[in-house]
């Protein structure tokens, strides 16, 4: 199985060419390069970079840009999305209590003023 460095590999394309809009066929050849435009979509969301930082092979990127907000307008992402959701492999999804974070009082510790107990609790003794 081929290994894409920072795109979709060949099954998940399979697995999302037919969600994603647009024919094959035009006059002069394909009409869109879908694959190459979630592929630029997929390293956004990896890089958190800026749309100027887009690397030349994945388009260009006012023309991703557009598309991608045309996208999200004609709810195609949230389409997509859903459609995925619905198929989800859960067999090994795990949560790592390690990177849950709780909150400060959530240990229940009583908080303690001064280094003495409220005055409350020392009446109540």
């Amino acid at each position: 199985m081929p290994v894409a460095v920072d795109g979709l590999r060949d099954d998940q394309w399979e697995r999302v060419k037919g969600l994603s809009p647009g024919g094959t066929k035009g006059k002069r050849g394909p009409r869109t390069d879908n694959r190459r435009f979630l592929d630029a979509l997929l390293w956004m969301a990896r890089s958190g970079g800026r749309w100027k930082d887009l690397p030349e092979r994945l388009g260009d990127y006012r023309t991703v840009k557009r598309r991608s907000y045309d996208w999200i307008a004609r709810g195609v992402l949230d389409q997509m999305l859903s459609d995925l959701a619905r198929e989800a492999d859960l067999e090994w999804l795990m949560i790592d209590s390690t990177i849950v974070r709780a909150h400060q009082h959530a240990a229940g510790a009583r908080k303690v003023e001064e280094g003495r107990m409220p005055r409350a609790w020392v009446a109540s003794s």
